[in-house]
């Protein structure tokens, strides 16, 4: 079985404070939503039963066989859209695709699941096929490649020349010999890697944990203020311009007519048009009071969200 690391997302924060609003993005929450998903995926992976260990790294490490990362492109409890991107330790790409799932009132009502679940399971299907187009021997040469990069990261001098590298992919040109003391050395740092990157995952899923009870409130409040946002956002708009094109034609029409009773229906056919028009200003403005929900309510759960600060060795 292959070792997986699995990337916090990348939170896709724009850059702008126009996108930020325009998004409904509060930065706190994305970045601890990169954390959230990336563990709930390491989760999923693990209960298939298809992979080994499974670990949520903050960083590329060469310990794994299997590299996991991915980006947050839309996240309002109504709808979840990443991309999500797996390579291998030789360099080669399994997965590179975007996901997206839309959640029911129903998933919220009762939640035994997370209301996005079946994105996940997406994922962890997608990656299991890729899996399955590989021999055994394919397997172990890609643990091979992860052993002696990870040798030659500590030690290039004697492992530099194991592995070759061509266009972005690894292949390995020997292997040491059995026994070699050099290996033995590496192998046993390796553990201690292991068990740095499982203290690591454990305060990942602590935060998963911390977060999960809040982070559900949000998406439920959001879910129900994005869907009325949005359905009253395209009510204005549809009536808003649907009143001017009223208008206009009856404007035409008024200029056209030859009787008086074409007049008055010409006149009518304006006067609609500008009843609309009002109307879907007003819907415009009703849509406003929950754009400035959505804000506050992400700004409410960016305050509740404390990140873990660690130091080790010196370093933050």
């Amino acid at each position: 079985m292959l070792d997986v690391g699995i990337s916090p997302f990348d939170p896709g924060i724009p850059e702008t404070l126009e996108e930020l609003e325009k998004a409904f993005i509060v930065p706190d929450v994305r970045r601890a939503e990169s954390g959230y998903l990336a563990y709930h995926l390491k989760d999923t992976l693990e209960l298939t039963g298809n992979w080994g260990a499974v670990r949520v790294t903050p960083n590329l490490s060469d310990s794994v066989d299997l590299h996991v990362s991915g980006e947050i492109l839309l996240s309002d409890g109504e709808m979840l859209k990443v991309r999500a991107v797996a390579i291998d330790s030789t360099g080669k790409t399994w997965l590179d695709k975007n996901y997206e799932d839309t959640a029911s009132k129903f998933s919220y009502d009762a939640i035994k699941e997370d209301p996005f679940q079946d994105l996940y399971n997406d994922i962890a299907n997608d990656l299991l096929e890729a899996r399955q187009n590989y021999s055994n021997s394919e397997i172990v040469n890609i643990r091979q490649v992860s052993s002696l990069k990870f040798a030659r990261s500590l030690s290039p001098d004697a492992f530099g020349t194991y592995l070759s590298e061509s266009d972005g992919k690894i292949q390995v040109t020997q292997l040491p010999a059995d026994g070699d003391v050099i290996l033995e050395r590496v192998n046993k740092i390796k553990e201690r890697e292991y068990l740095f990157v499982d203290t690591m995952d454990d305060y990942y899923g602590r935060f998963y944990k911390d977060m999960r009870g809040s982070y559900d409130e949000w998406r439920l409040a959001n879910y129900e203020e994005a869907i009325l946002f949005r359905e009253l956002q395209a009510q204005g708009n549809k009536r808003f311009w649907g009143g001017l094109g009223m208008a206009a034609a009856g404007g035409y029409a008024g200029t056209q007519s030859k009787t008086y009773a074409e007049s008055a229906a010409a006149a009518g056919v304006v006067g609609g048009g500008i009843a609309m028009v009002k109307s879907g200003l007003n819907r415009k403005r009703e849509s406003e009071i929950h754009e400035e929900s959505l804000r506050e309510l992400g700004q409410s759960l960016g305050g509740e969200i404390t990140p873990y600060v660690l130091d080790i060795e010196g370093k933050t």
